[in-house]
């Protein structure tokens, strides 16, 4: 396999960046970004970037915090499911689970009504942690309580099953509240590739998961408007509307994770629609994609990972050239010092995986290398196996 070494490179570089940011402050969330990416970083090179300390010292910075939640992104989960991973890369049995398995589970069975069914910060993060869980009973006990829930909280219409978003204070202040979203961060396409790995990965859990993903699939495929340049709009309510060329919220995001439900169901239709969203995204002009920043979450890095992987996993023609267009856009912009990020507050420094440069660095060491990545499970874009138990 042929490494590029000018974005092998740049991916360190923009390692860097944020390891200078991280081990400058005590961010427990930031500190299991650094140990994932110290982790890809090791497999993908063969050298040690120190996984296992940055991982400790995350471990260190939750205990010592009060009220810490069972989020994928940012809480318990996340630092089970580094841990898991670097066990498992490693080749030896992971330890000291017995806390986060308890505050995973115990989210699950009483999940919060005001808590949405999506992936960074909800029932679906919680879901990722058990399927990749090596004791396949608690594998088994996780799942069957986060499919008790999304059969409870999803919604039913003509068209099948699918995910609608709660009415919480944050919902109603960006005017999302009630929202039909499709995307794979918050909307149903999340859920048919979380579907999708229960329904492969766990025989007892197998056929309740079928059944919901089947409903699902048959939601999300129709769905489609093939409008601005996308296959996917964001929203049922908006589907007229623009939609970015990202993972969170758009035709990247939606194409992996119908690729993980034609893997496990062998639905021709899923992957056609799949590949077509691949070929919209690598087609469209920069000017549409609604692209400002450098993240992975909806900037220039989520193109740079996609790029690769619709060569690789969906033989889309063209997309390793739009991979490498994004790269040396992120290139770019790293000439005139540390990237900056666009958020809530503006243009700011951002040093973590979904929204800033461990993300970035991330995803250019995935488009040099080809080394799959682990955090596939972080963005629903893969199946996601259990480690050996």
């Amino acid at each position: 396999m042929t490494t590029n070494h000018g974005w092998l490179r740049l991916a360190r570089t923009l390692y860097g960046d944020a390891e200078e940011t991280i081990t400058a402050e005590p961010n427990a969330s930031l500190r299991l970004d650094l140990a994932l990416a110290a982790l890809e970083f090791s497999r993908a090179t063969g050298e040690d970037f120190g996984a296992e300390g940055h991982l400790r010292s995350a471990l260190d910075l939750l205990r010592a915090q009060s009220g810490v939640g069972p989020w994928l992104y940012g809480g318990a989960a996340q630092a089970g499911w580094v841990a898991i991973r670097l066990a498992e890369s490693r080749g030896t049995a992971v330890s000291g689970l017995a806390a986060i398995d308890e505050t995973v589970l115990g989210w699950a069975t009483d999940f919060p009504a005001e808590r949405d069914i999506d992936l960074p910060m909800g029932l679906l993060g919680l879901g990722v942690y058990g399927l990749a869980h090596p004791d396949p009973g608690y594998r088994e006990k996780l799942t069957a309580e986060v499919l008790d829930r999304v059969a409870e909280r999803t919604k039913h219409d003509d068209n099948g099953r699918f995910v609608q978003l709660g009415t919480s204070e944050a919902r109603i202040a960006d005017q999302s509240a009630g929202a039909r979203i499709i995307g794979v961060a918050h909307g149903t396409a999340g859920l048919v590739s979380y579907l999708a790995s229960a329904a492969a990965a766990d025989p007892a859990q197998r056929p309740r998961a079928r059944a919901l993903l089947d409903e699902c699939l048959r939601w999300l495929l129709r769905q489609r408007n093939g409008g601005h340049g996308s296959v996917f709009p964001h929203r049922v309510e908006t589907r007229y509307a623009p939609t970015r060329a990202t993972w969170c919220s758009g035709d990247p995001g939606a194409a992996a994770a119908l690729r993980v439900a034609e893997r496990a169901t062998g639905d021709r239709a899923a992957g056609e629609v799949a590949r077509a969203a691949a070929r919209a995204v690598v087609h469209r002009p920069d000017e549409d994609t609604g692209v400002v920043d450098g993240c992975v979450c909806h900037g220039a890095a989520g193109l740079v990972w996609f790029g690769r992987f619709a060569s690789d996993h969906l033989g889309t023609a063209g997309a390793r050239g739009d991979s490498a267009h994004w790269a040396k856009r992120l290139a770019r912009w790293r000439e005139a010092g540390p990237l900056i990020y666009f958020g809530p507050a503006g243009w700011v420094r951002n040093a973590s995986f979904l929204e800033g440069d461990i993300g970035a660095a991330l995803a250019l060491l995935y488009a040099a290398t080809g080394t799959n990545p682990l955090w596939s499970d972080l963005l629903l874009a893969a199946p996601i196996t259990a480690a050996p138990g």
